[in-house]
């Protein structure tokens, strides 16, 4: 890597300061304004005592104005930037491409014919650029191009399959907290694109392991796959591969930047540049740009000079003649996004880096010399020669990540509050794999504590709204080791409450009660536990197992802790006490005190009639959600079955309507076991018993990829299935036991080891 000199340094620091100053010129006129007339004021003062009160009356309003005046223009400049399309453009038409005319023929062929084409090639060989020509060709309508980019914000690390699958469906439109695997967005594609005659460009594959879940062709729509694909499509799918460019075609392309004087006064020079380029489109264009940029070199001495270098230099050599005619903001940029750990950040992230208002001048001069790639919009990416790279005497933890974390906490923050906005949508749907990336960084920088803590609460706040719950999980974890290494036990604390409270919505009350045990001890006494701690306990005892005294204390305390006007809170409080209400009936049941338990659930019914009015004054549509479905319990324990299926349907749509794929899962297991129950309780009639159990299986078919891998309602769920499918008893029988293992050596409830025993007897 390249070093900056210390008078490259020092340009570079006043370069800043200058531009620091003027954008803080309103500011400072208006500063100098009130100095200036308050030195007048006073010389008048001195020299003519009787004008005293009148230069009083004027000197005192003056600074008034002047704050109000600096406050307005601070707000207005301060405000946040608009975020691009929520869904990623489809790239710029790209004419003009040299060499590529049979590949381009035959992406457009395929694609016709099979739906589904792969082009495959190497780095800087321009196999983007001939996807998105072939595209355009295929579907030159905006309203039927979709595009997504699948690089990640990870330079070593590619994209996970269920991240790529996620991004897919978001560009479709799809949320994409419905799925659990990859597997469950084929489905969704191939709906959500049949008959469209859309065109769908998945960019930048680094691997096939990362698509291999696509369907193998869609009616009426087309699907192309560009990208390196380093382990390469199955048999059945047949790639373009792209190679270097013919000798002709290379040197028309160093042509078109050179110049055609130029290239008549030397043509056997551009023939040898064009062949130590080795046929990369990346590196004659580059090569091309510099010699535009350097008029007065001669071609042969560019190659003279390429000749007296070894062979594995040669590419490096334009690169490195490029920086060292960079200016000093633009070096320290480069130097700066060249040592990052994330691969690409926008034009703001930029300026923050470098402590000034704008990159912009900084940006367009790394890009017209090939140092930048302008990727997905307004974002940069280093070129991948110099990728990892660090400057000589620049401390890991600089000032620039400081800088940088505090920029991405500002900014998630104010988008977190404004969720769920569209503009607030837009700005994580591009970022919040950056923002995981800075969160996760293997040595936080000191002094970012707090700024890491905002990103961690900015991406839960948006991971819930989406139901993406493993992404939850990863930066809550990556939030707790960053506390652990900055040995801030309070921030600490709270991303192991939030770890506990994910694992339990996972149905793993082993694992939550873990991280339950760590962040009661950074608590420390049990008085200055927050009320969401109280509530984990209460829920941990009751997944755990059937010590219903326990759950009564910690319920109190929880109550105890919350606020007066946390009318949401005391709704969640209420639905947890009828739960436990139902849960001791349930045990009643079992022990056949049939009496005793109809109470129990009517005093249930009761409570959550009142959480429900609550959480509906509370504006809470998850609280209204959670009540209705404990309320469809309730119902049909009480064998109301027409109220229950009315509060069933009430909490499918609430769910629904915040999202919440999970919830509605488990909804829709209920619904099926009502089906199934109502059958059974029917006189003999086999077609009305096989047309319930068809709806039973539909219904649990659509719940099954909703459901997380473990909790009682999946085991449920494979239970069914299991009854229903005898061929596949088996098969659901391994499965409903593996979403039971977490109680595997722990205390466990009643109804789990009714649960488990039914499914050893499939």
């Amino acid at each position: 890597m390249t070093e900056i000199s210390r008078w490259d340094r020092l340009r570079f620091r006043l370069s800043r300061l200058y531009r620091r100053a003027r954008n803080h010129l309103p500011e400072l006129s208006l500063g100098g304004l009130v100095t200036v007339a308050e030195v007048l004021l006073f010389v008048q003062e001195m020299v003519e005592a009787p004008s005293l009160w009148l230069a009083a009356l004027f000197a005192l309003p003056l600074p008034v104005a002047a704050f109000w005046v600096t406050r307005t223009l601070r707000r207005r400049r301060s405000g946040l930037p608009p975020p691009v399309l929520a869904r990623v453009p489809f790239p710029d038409r790209i004419d003009g491409l040299i060499g590529r005319d049979a590949e381009l023929r035959l992406v457009k062929d395929r694609a016709r014919e099979h739906g589904v084409v792969v082009v495959r090639g190497g780095m800087g060989l321009g196999t983007s650029a001939v996807a998105i020509r072939a595209m355009w060709d295929l579907a030159g309508e905006a309203r039927k191009q979709r595009y997504a980019d699948l690089r990640g914000p990870d330079r070593d690390r590619p994209e996970t399959p269920l991240s790529v699958a996620q991004r897919v469906l978001r560009t479709l439109n799809r949320p994409p907290g419905a799925i659990q695997e990859p597997e469950d967005a084929t489905a969704q594609v191939i709906e959500a694109l049949t008959g469209t005659g859309c065109v769908l460009l998945l960019d930048n594959v680094s691997a096939w392991g990362q698509v291999s879940w696509l369907p193998p062709r869609v009616p009426g729509a087309h699907v192309v796959v560009a990208g390196t694909l380093t382990d390469g499509p199955p048999q059945h799918s047949e790639p373009v591969q792209l190679g270097p460019l013919s000798p002709d075609a290379g040197r028309a392309l160093l042509a078109r930047h050179v110049g055609d004087e130029r290239v008549a006064r030397d043509p056997k020079a551009l023939e040898l540049l064009v062949d130590a380029c080795l046929g990369s489109p990346l590196e004659i264009v580059r090569v091309g740009r510099w010699l535009a940029r350097n008029p007065k070199v001669p071609l042969q001495s560019l190659v003279d000079d390429l000749r007296s270098l070894p062979i594995d230099r040669t590419l490096d050599f334009v690169l490195n003649l490029s920086i060292k005619q960079l200016r000093p903001t633009a070096k320290q940029l480069f130097i700066l996004l060249a040592g990052l750990p994330i691969a690409e950040v926008d034009h703001l992230a930029a300026a923050a880096l470098l402590g000034v208002p704008s990159a912009e001048d900084a940006i367009e001069e790394l890009a017209g010399l090939g140092l930048l790639e302008n990727v997905r919009m307004a974002r940069v990416r280093v070129t991948g020669a110099f990728r990892g790279g660090t400057a000589t005497g620049t401390p890991r933890e600089s000032a620039a990540w400081r800088r940088l974390v505090e920029h991405f906490a500002a900014r998630a923050g104010s988008y977190a509050a404004l969720l769920p906005a569209d503009e607030a949508r837009t700005f994580f749907a591009i970022e919040d794999r950056v923002l995981l990336e800075v969160l996760a960084r293997e040595h936080p920088g000191p002094k970012t504590g707090r700024a890491l803590g905002r990103i961690a609460d900015a991406l839960e706040t948006w991971f819930r709204l989406e139901q993406r719950h493993e992404d939850r999980l990863r930066a809550a974890q990556a939030l707790a080791k960053a506390a652990q290494a900055l040995g801030d036990g309070r921030v600490r604390a709270t991303a192991e409450l939030r770890q506990c409270a994910i694992l339990l919505t996972w149905g793993d009350p082993r694992g939550a009660r873990q991280h339950f045990g760590q962040a009661a001890e950074l608590y420390g006494d049990r008085t200055l536990w927050p009320a969401e701690l109280h509530l984990e306990q209460a829920a941990i005892l009751l997944a755990e197992g059937d010590e219903f005294t326990d759950v009564e204390s910690a319920l109190v305390r929880y109550g105890q802790a919350l606020a007066g006007g946390d009318v949401a809170g005391h709704a969640l409080r209420l639905a947890d006490v009828a739960a436990l209400l139902m849960r001791k009936g349930q045990t009643l049941d079992h022990d056949g005190r049939g009496p005793e338990a109809r109470r129990l659930y009517a005093d249930a019914r009761a409570v959550l009639f009142e959480s429900l009015d609550l959480a509906g004054r509370a504006g809470d549509p998850g609280g209204q959600a959670h009540a209705h479905e404990l309320l469809a319990l309730a119902h049909r324990y009480l064998s109301s079955p027409y109220d229950a299926n009315y509060h069933l349907e009430q909490a499918e749509r609430c769910y629904g309507g915040t999202a919440d794929e999970i919830g509605r899962a488990r909804c829709l297991v209920q619904r099926a076991g009502a089906l199934l129950e109502e059958a059974e309780n029917r006189p003999p009639a086999q077609v009305a018993a096989e047309e319930a159990e068809e709806r039973a299986i539909a219904l649990l078919e659509e719940a099954a990829p909703r459901l997380p891998p473990t909790g009682v309602s999946t085991a449920l769920a494979h239970l069914h299935l299991g009854r229903l499918r005898r061929e596949r008893a088996e098969e659901h029988q391994e499965a409903g036991l593996a979403a039971l293992r977490p109680w595997d050596g722990i205390a466990e409830p009643k109804q789990v080891g009714e649960l488990r025993a039914r499914l050893l007897a499939l």
